[in-house]
């Protein structure tokens, strides 16, 4: 049996430069914020040069917020009103019992290796459908959301306290807010890594080139070709 591998182009370049700068932006938006959680090379306390290291760490945090939230906005746009098939939420429609059918198990069954051949989809299947809505979407709104409205504790009056600032009084205060939002953080490498196994093992077991996709655009689709 051969293999008819065709190239097609799924992911532009819009959608390819979303990809990277989020992925850079949530390296460095978790290991600063556990650096600040738990700052492991604090000098002595007391030392002058703590507080304006603590201040870089912070800075460089809180630059690296805003661009992922310039990013979500720009990517939330390019999935509702842009014209790009592939990149668009019209196919994603979990309410639906319809799309918890055949196809969602198939690839769930194919990932957890309860079956040997391996569903082929152009764009994202059932299963990275859901685990981007889950991960990308709802954690990424919840973790901009509280985020806002730590940081417009700093300036009480200010856009983020006035818009953001409700959060804090609805989980209990402060000190609560800031747990959940670092405990959040933390479903960010759950994710990376259930994704890159994905990624991984599509390209080796149906040979889609999901890996270099989000660097040229182009997947390949492979079917076995008759005798």
């Amino acid at each position: 049996m051969g293999r008819i591998i065709e190239e097609i182009y799924v992911w532009r370049l819009p959608v390819r430069f979303y990809h990277w700068i989020n992925a850079l932006c949530i390296v460095a938006l978790f290991v600063t914020g556990m650096y600040i959680a738990a700052p492991v090379l604090s000098p002595a306390p007391g030392e002058a040069v703590w507080s304006k290291g603590m201040g870089w760490w912070r800075y460089v945090h809180f630059s690296a917020a805003f661009l992922f939230i310039a990013n979500f906005l720009f990517r939330l746009y390019w999935a509702l009103f842009g014209h790009d098939k592939y990149a668009r939420f019209a196919g994603f429609r979990p309410w639906s019992p319809t799309w918890w059918g055949k196809p969602f198990r198939e690839q769930l069954e194919s990932y957890l290796f309860l079956r040997s051949d391996e569903p082929n989809y152009v764009a994202h299947n059932p299963v990275a459908a859901l685990a981007n809505f889950v991960f990308i979407f709802c954690g990424s709104t919840f973790m901009i959301f509280s985020g806002l409205a730590m940081y417009g504790e700093n300036n009480p009056g200010g856009f983020s306290n006035v818009w953001f600032g409700w959060l804090i009084p609805l989980f209990g205060g402060s000190y609560t807010l800031h747990f959940v939002h670092h405990l959040f953080a933390w479903t960010f490498p759950f994710y990376v890594i259930m994704h890159l196994y994905a990624v991984f093992r599509h390209d080796v077991v149906d040979r889609s080139s999901v890996t270099s996709s989000m660097i040229t655009g182009y997947k390949h689709k492979v079917e076995e070709a008759p005798e």
